[in-house]
């Protein structure tokens, strides 16, 4: 398991660590992993949140298509 700061995690997404910071509040980013009171970042469960976006993103895609006449 390779764990991640806020830091690097928002390099990673290429958003403000800000943002990371407001999805956690709202329990919409990336599992988190509380140790010692710091907030790290599982690569693994950060990855699985980019896939699960992608996933959303192709089936709206694909929905905006079909609804357009394009498919």
């Amino acid at each position: 398991m390779k764990l991640l700061t806020t830091t690097q995690v928002a390099e990673m997404l290429s958003v403000p660590a800000a943002t990371l910071r407001w999805w956690r509040a709202r329990g919409e980013g990336p599992d988190i992993v509380r140790l010692g009171g710091r907030v790290k970042y599982d690569l693994e469960a950060v990855e699985r949140f980019v896939n699960d976006r992608r996933a959303t993103f192709t089936l709206r895609a694909a929905a905006r298509k079909v609804t357009h006449g394009t498919v």
